[in-house]
């Protein structure tokens, strides 16, 4: 596998070499092409140095292969899309095997699969579009710019959500339809809709098994933005609603169908807001919020709250390189333990816009993934990001 992995690098840097060469001709007319391909690799060199279930090292990877086909450069019709993401997710779980943590330090640790991660057709408007087929949640609702920046889970979506309900998120996701209105250029909503279960991949391998049914439920979301210059500094606030119709199991016992999972529901709001941006040094600090809270009782996951900062530019004059630092806390309501808390501490470097690498340090408090007390953790991860 190391070796496979080796090759994919080498493979990599001399198609980006090859390309490199390439003329502004050949570059705008493979732009205007209605076929998208597009290639990443991402890879996870990890180290428990303390705490957590054992200390030890290991490995994760995910390949993504993208092919996307536009409607209006291909001359059929305005506003269509098509989509299709292919991905491929391989390496010893960090969290379940060394760090112990429920948030999960990693946002590729998956375990290992090949499967299909999207497929979905996209009608644009004017001010409206539609998107129907398999899609990631967390493409579009409930993330922050900044937060992406993060290694650990929980910057990504919260708890509240992917761990009180089933959400169509990496790595299973789901069948579901959506709407974005831009309202105007500074107010926008989004909404969807979608199977409330996602098929273990034991049953669904591949995640070619789209069983839709009244006792799985339905899941709902909505959400709003709201774009603000204050100062001169760009920002975004966005506050969602979500909601399960819960999922339902038939009981051998009783011979009647009980709740596996109750009806569910909760809010949350996001905020990304430039602090600083000097655009003649390429620099910039952004700052990132989360805050999530769910009502209902009998769940995992009460309230989470996430807080940030990057520093773009700050050692590379051309913006190049990125410093960053947050914390992500929970509360855990069904459990020994009462909360969780990360701190991530990262440096990323572009090399160009196709490679970058990223040395990430995570802390985290009271890691709970089991019953038993852990002892405080100490993560060191190294990710190398490729994209063609």
């Amino acid at each position: 596998m190391r070796k496979g992995i080796g090759l994919f690098i080498v493979f990599s840097s001399i198609l980006h070499l090859y390309g490199q060469q390439d003329s502004l001709i050949e570059r705008k007319s493979q732009k205007e092409q209605p076929f998208l391909f597009e290639a990443s690799y991402i890879g996870d060199s990890y180290f428990n140095a303390v705490g957590g279930l054992r200390t030890g090292i290991g490995y994760m990877g995910m390949g993504n292969l993208k092919i996307g086909f536009d409607t209006e450069k291909a001359r059929w019709w305005k506003g269509g899309k098509f989509f299709i993401n292919a991905a491929s997710i391989h390496g010893k779980s960090l969290s379940g095997n060394f760090s112990g943590d429920l948030q999960v330090a990693s946002n590729i640790d998956a375990g290992t699969h090949a499967y299909l991660h999207e497929l979905w057709f996209q009608q644009e408007f004017e001010k409206i579009s539609f998107t129907v087929g398999l899609q990631d949640l967390n493409a579009d609702f409930v993330a922050t710019e900044n937060g992406t920046e993060f290694i650990n889970s929980s910057f990504g979506v919260p708890p509240v959500l992917s761990g009180n309900i089933p959400v169509p998120i990496f790595p299973l996701t789901g069948l579901g339809i959506s709407a974005t209105w831009n309202i105007s250029n500074t107010f926008c909503w989004q909404t969807a809709v979608f199977d409330g279960y996602q098929t273990p991949f034991e049953k669904n391998p591949y995640n070619l098994c789209w069983n839709i049914s009244k006792d799985e439920g339905i899941f709902l979301i909505t959400e709003f933005h709201s774009n603000i210059r204050i100062h001169n500094l760009d920002g975004t606030y966005k506050t969602g609603y979500f909601y399960h119709s819960g999922l339902r199991k038939f009981d051998a016992e009783s011979q009647n169908k009980t709740y596996l999972i109750r009806p569910n529901n909760g809010f949350y709001v996001l905020i990304d807001q430039t602090l600083m941006h000097n655009e003649a040094a390429n620099r910039k600090i952004g700052l990132f919020v989360q805050a999530a809270f769910c009502p209902n009782k009998g769940i995992a996951y009460s309230h989470y709250f996430g807080l940030g900062a990057n520093y773009y530019g700050i050692f590379n004059k051309k913006g190049k390189d990125v410093l960053g630092l947050a914390a992500a806390h929970v509360k855990l309501d069904i459990t020994n333990h009462k909360h969780e808390t990360a701190l991530e501490l990262f440096y990323k470097w572009h090399f160009n816009k196709n490679i970058s690498i990223q040395p990430d340090m995570q802390y985290i408090i009271n890691p709970s993934l089991t019953e038993m007390l852990l002892k405080n953790t100490l993560v060191c991860l190294l990710r190398l990001h490729i994209n063609l």
